[in-house]
């Protein structure tokens, strides 16, 4: 946690509205992109699904603290993508205190051609950087399910 608090002064402000709605980001590193939660390793997805459902893109949910479907998910993708052997996902966490974050994945070799994939970066704040950051090698003590 405190960690994670470190990462997100360190990255500055939450992006504003308009860019939850262009998520575009200039990852500096080749990356494949994905659209939909189905197309996530699903080590990655089932992680990210401990802390509640998430909308893909595109799709709605409570963005704020003002509930009007109780069945709508409280969070929603807005880009995944897949950089060499690490992949990021940013979701847009909706509520009260509505914030981006983004999650790194790593892998973790279980056995001579096996591996898992971890969560090993949470990072808050401008999701572009933290994307970046994350690819660059930042990581943070992340909380493992």
């Amino acid at each position: 946690m405190f960690g994670m608090i470190v990462i997100a002064a360190l990255l500055g402000q939450t992006a504003p509205v308009a860019a939850r709605n262009s998520p575009q980001c200039p990852v500096r590193y080749a990356t494949r992109y994905i659209r939909h939660l189905a197309d996530l390793p699903k080590q990655v997805r089932d992680d990210l699904l401990k802390d509640g459902q998430i909308a893909d893109p595109d799709q709605p949910f409570e963005a704020y603290d003002n509930i009007t479907d109780p069945l709508l998910p409280g969070a929603r993708l807005v880009l995944a993508g897949e950089s060499g052997l690490r992949w990021f996902v940013w979701i847009d966490r909706g509520g009260f205190a509505r914030r981006d974050q983004v999650y790194g994945y790593g892998q973790l070799w279980d056995k001579v051609d096996h591996f898992t994939w971890y969560r090993s970066a949470e990072l808050e704040g401008d999701p572009c950087i933290g994307i970046n950051a994350f690819l660059d090698g930042v990581t943070t003590s992340a909380r493992n399910h």
